[in-house]
């Protein structure tokens, strides 16, 4: 049976993808900078908290992914989107330039992008382990923990 054929999979995934779109709204693009007219998100505010804000904006961001894994995402998908999130955690703990970054990448609408194509693409129903992707995620994460750490103590140890 092909996605096509399954309209509660196909209002599933809208749904989904809804909440994604949303997510990535809020994250990147909620407020207009008055003057430059730039856009930037919650992300991109509370990333300008030294380091906690930092942990707080790649805990927005994981709801991202974690999505992406209840849609049933392949591995190479979710793997892109942690990079995605991972570069903007590592270079926004760069204070100044770093949060300069972390508001111009936007990890959260490169991630919606992403999700949104492969589900145009996607035309037979989704196969693999969520189990696996799910701790592939959370290796990603504690990777990224793990160069804070490291470089938490460069700098400041």
């Amino acid at each position: 049976m092909t996605d096509h054929a399954n309209p509660d999979l196909q209002a599933k995934r809208r749904a989904s993808l809804a909440r994604i779109q949303k997510l990535a709204y809020w994250l990147d693009d909620a407020f207009r900078v008055p003057i430059i007219g730039k856009r930037v998100g919650i992300d991109g505010i509370i990333g300008m908290v030294p380091f906690a804000g930092d942990f707080a904006g790649l805990a927005l961001s994981s709801l991202m992914i974690g999505e992406a894994v209840r849609l049933g995402a392949p591995k190479r998908l979710l793997v892109r989107m942690g990079a995605n999130v991972g570069v903007d955690f590592v270079i926004g703990l760069v204070p100044v330039a770093g949060d300069l970054f972390d508001m111009a990448y936007k990890a959260n609408r490169r991630n919606q992008a992403l999700v949104q194509r492969w589900l145009e693409e996607v035309t037979g129903e989704s196969k693999g382990s969520r189990g696996k992707e799910s701790v592939a995620i959370l290796l990603g994460v504690a990777a990224a923990l793990v160069v804070c750490v490291g470089l938490w103590r460069a700098v400041f140890g």
